[in-house]
């Protein structure tokens, strides 16, 4: 599982929007970016094989 930090490493996204990102799916809206884990109400984590598959799917 990666972090925010290591997501963005990947993608480029801030890791402020990231977390926006999720926060807007969690409340049912919504948003792009890769699919994410919520591991307590401090933690979340995306799967790598998720964050490869959104790269994909906004490859030009």
């Amino acid at each position: 599982m990666l972090t925010a930090h290591e997501v963005r490493v990947m993608t480029g996204v801030p890791v402020s929007t990231l977390h926006d990102w999720a926060a807007k799916r969690e409340r049912g809206i919504a948003a792009p970016g890769p699919h994410h884990l919520r591991l307590s109400d401090r933690h979340r984590r995306w799967l790598l094989d998720d964050v490869n598959e959104w790269l994909e799917s906004t490859r030009v």
